[in-house]
Order: structure tokens, then sequence, then C-alpha cells
């Protein structure tokens, strides 16, 4: 025989148990006391990252005036870059992602990782029927296991034995990528 318990007696025996030095003024002292922290300050690089992310910027991107609201979202982008490279995902950057920085620092770097070819601009559907431009980052694939057509297996013979000027193209290349 089952025993059955009204609504009542489920909350009294399984509520949980409330602590009584918890009050409410306790509570707000509490919650006054966080910081309004997010994710784009809580990555701020230290000196030696700065230091890189700015090298980076001005050798890669050709970029010219970095300051430090910059230089944490690129942080924070970058960080996204190495998330999706160890989990082998796409991620978007999307302009108004309040995690990364404000809309127009996020919205140069766009510009200038999509000339430098970081990113790539594809047109999407972003939900609500709405289909719309977005920038997206695509770990790039390791050509280990690929199967070499004859034409590949003929120039990569022909470079090894000395009747090409090139020099023998490492296997890790693609096809597409050997200059011939």
């Amino acid at each position: 025989m089952t025993l059955k318990l009204s609504r009542a007696e489920v909350q009294a025996k399984y509520a949980p148990i409330p602590d009584p030095n918890w009050t409410p003024e306790v509570e707000a002292e509490f919650f006054a006391r966080l910081s309004k922290a997010t994710y784009r300050q809580a990555v701020n690089p230290d000196d030696e990252k700065a230091m890189l992310i700015r090298e980076f910027a001005t050798d890669i991107l050709d970029a010219k005036r970095l300051n430090a609201n910059y230089i944490s979202t690129m942080a924070a982008v970058l960080g996204q870059f190495a998330d999706a490279d160890t989990e082998d995902t796409e991620c978007l950057i999307a302009r108004r992602n309040k995690q990364l920085g404000t809309p127009d620092t996020i919205r140069t770097i766009q510009a200038q990782m999509l000339s430098a070819g970081l990113l790539v601009k594809e047109t999407r559907s972003q939900g609500h029927f709405f289909v719309g431009e977005v920038f997206v980052y695509r770990p790039r694939a390791v050509y280990r296991h690929r199967v070499a057509t004859s034409a590949y297996l003929e120039k990569l013979y022909r470079v090894c034995e000395g009747e090409s000027s090139t020099c023998p193209v490492p296997a890790n290349i693609p096809p597409e990528d050997v200059p011939y």
C-alpha cells in the first residue's frame, strides 16, 4: 500500500531548510559587495599577454590605435577562437555580445579579421524568420588523412626525383597550396 502525501505535506517534508543567519539585510549586503564584472573584464590580460596581442594586432590585422578596451576585447575574441580550436567547432562573433566588448570595438575587430582572412562572412538564419550576415571563425582542418589523387602523387614523385625546381612538400600541406 502506497502512502499518498498532500501537496502541503510534500512541501513541508522536502523544502530546503532556511539558514537562520541569512536575513534580508545580510543578503542585500552580500549582493551589494559583488562586483559588476563582465566576462571581458574577467579576461583582462596581463602585461605580457597584452604585448603579444598588440604585436598580433599590428602585424596581422594592421591595427593602428590599440587602447585598453581594444586589447581587452581582442583577448576575449581570441579566447573564443581558442575554445573553438580545442572543441573543433566554429564560433560566431556577434557585434552585440556584451561579454566581448562594446559594439564599436567588435565591429572594428570584425572588419580587421575579415580582411586578414581569419573570419568569414556568411548569411544565416538568426531566428524569428530573420536572415542576416554573421561573422564566423572556423578552425583550419588538419590534413592528416586524405586520399591522394594520381596527379598529386605524380607531382610529388617528380619533386622528390629532382625534376622540379621546388623542394619536396610536407604531407600536411594540402595540394591546392602547393605552388605548381
